[in-house]
């Protein structure tokens, strides 16, 4: 084992395409080290704002689609007496 003081840990991942790369955090900041695609023996390390990885990640799945189109249909107006009253029979 080496001496010294442990700054950070890294996972290695692979790509779609099976390239490798490592991922971690050094304090606040990603870290992210890949390898250079000229000279392959080099790897580069790059850190980043967390805040900003996390925006280019993709949203949950659960996310809420929006309404469909009913091409303009018109449901009526909610606020009629008894609009609401009848619930279809399969929420019932």
């Amino acid at each position: 084992m080496i001496d010294g003081v442990e700054l950070f840990q890294l996972r290695q991942r692979r790509t779609a395409t099976g390239d490798t790369y490592f991922t971690g955090r050094l304090g606040n900041a990603f870290v992210v080290v890949i390898r250079d695609e000229v000279e392959r023996d080099v790897w580069k390390v790059i850190a980043g704002d967390p805040s900003q990885a996390r925006d280019d990640r993709p949203k949950p799945a659960r996310a809420i689609a929006p309404p469909a189109d009913d091409g303009g249909r018109d449901e009526g107006d909610a606020s009629e007496e008894g609009a609401f009253d009848e619930l279809p029979a399969d929420l019932a």
